[in-house]
């Protein structure tokens, strides 16, 4: 009668701790479907702000590595493809950026001389993808231009691990060297009339 008592006992614990593992298992498979669920309904939502054209209300995406990889929207192509140029290592990127911008002015020059022929009316454009001048040149004495340059950056921010006080030249000293993470920002400006000349950038600890 004991042993069948045990028995029971024993089968009542299996039943329990495979419930256990059971429900373990479920809140854990539905966590997981819902922070994708919920970070699928934040991508929908920078993706409707994106194409509603307002630039100064930005959302961010979340996506990993892999999202990104199989993505088939251009701009993740480019992101991709720059990160492999700059052969920054997957498994270490914390984020990504892609901006375009366009810097233009328009000069126009009044000179009280009269310095074209009569009928003069010149419109034309010279430049190139990066940077492109609108000349335009009136009688009497009117010249108009109007400069445009256009920028295409990519932002990388990646942490890599680096020894403290930096490395040795000599390798066996790095063997009782400590390392700590750093993060580092990379920027790839395509457009080569742009030069950058100060940056900084902050990380808030709380």
């Amino acid at each position: 009668m004991d042993k069948i008592k045990k028995y029971i006992y024993i089968g009542i614990a299996a039943i329990i701790l495979i419930l256990s593992f059971s429900t373990i298992h479920s809140c854990n498979k539905s966590s997981k479907y819902k922070n994708l669920y919920y970070k699928e309904l934040e991508n929908v939502e920078a993706y409707r702000h994106t194409n509603s054209g307002l630039n100064d209300d930005i959302r961010v995406f979340k996506m990993t590595i892999d999202d990104l990889n199989n993505s088939n929207d251009s701009l993740d192509k480019k992101l991709v493809e720059v990160m492999k140029n700059l052969k920054i290592s997957e498994d270490k990127v914390k984020s990504l950026q892609y901006n375009t911008k366009y810097i233009t002015k328009v000069d126009t020059i009044n000179i009280k001389d009269t310095i074209f022929i009569e009928n003069t009316n010149i419109d034309t454009l010279v430049g190139d993808k990066w940077y492109s001048m609108h000349l335009q040149l009136q009688y009497p004495s009117t010249v108009i231009t109007t400069p445009t340059f256009n920028s295409e950056q990519y932002v990388y921010i990646y942490n890599k691990k680096e020894y403290v006080g930096g490395k040795s030249k000599c390798f066996f000293i790095n063997w009782f060297k400590k390392k700590h993470i750093v993060t580092e920002v990379k920027i790839e400006e395509k457009n080569p009339y742009i030069r950058t000349t100060e940056q900084k950038f902050i990380e808030v600890v709380k």
